[in-house]
C-alpha cells in the first residue's frame, strides 16, 4: 500500500509556487521582465488544492478511498499545466535552465 503511493506521489508536478521560492534571486535574470511576467504568472496560478481536499474527504466518506483517486485524478490532470508553467519560470528566470553550462577543468 506504502509503495504504491509512493509511485503516485512520484508521478505528480512540482508546484510553481515552490519552483518560484527556489529561484536564485542573485541570478541575472531573476531580474528581467520575462522572469517578472512568469512569476504574475504563478502567482494567478490556482492549483484548486481546497476543491481537491473537498472531493477527497466527502469522497472518503461515501465511498473508502474513493475521494482520495478522484482527488489523485483532478491532480494529474492539473500536471501537464503545471509542468508547462514551470518550465516558462525556468526559461524566464534561470541562466542556464537547461544546465549546459560547466564549468572549465582542466584534463590532461
Amino acid at each position: 500500500m506504502l509503495g504504491a503511493v509512493g509511485l503516485i506521489a512520484a508521478g505528480c508536478a512540482t508546484s510553481p509556487r515552490q519552483t518560484v521560492k527556489t529561484l536564485n534571486k542573485r541570478d541575472p535574470e531573476y531580474a528581467t521582465r520575462d522572469c517578472r511576467q512568469a512569476r504574475q504568472a504563478v502567482a494567478r496560478y490556482d492549483d484548486n488544492k481546497d476543491g481537491r481536499a473537498v472531493i477527497a474527504l466527502a469522497g472518503n466518506l461515501v465511498v473508502p478511498f474513493a475521494g482520495s483517486a478522484a482527488a489523485l485524478a483532478m491532480s494529474r490532470m492539473k500536471d501537464d499545466e503545471r509542468e508547462a508553467l514551470n518550465e516558462r519560470v525556468r526559461r524566464a528566470c534561470v541562466s542556464d535552465p537547461l544546465g549546459k553550462k560547466r564549468s572549465r577543468v582542466a584534463s590532461r
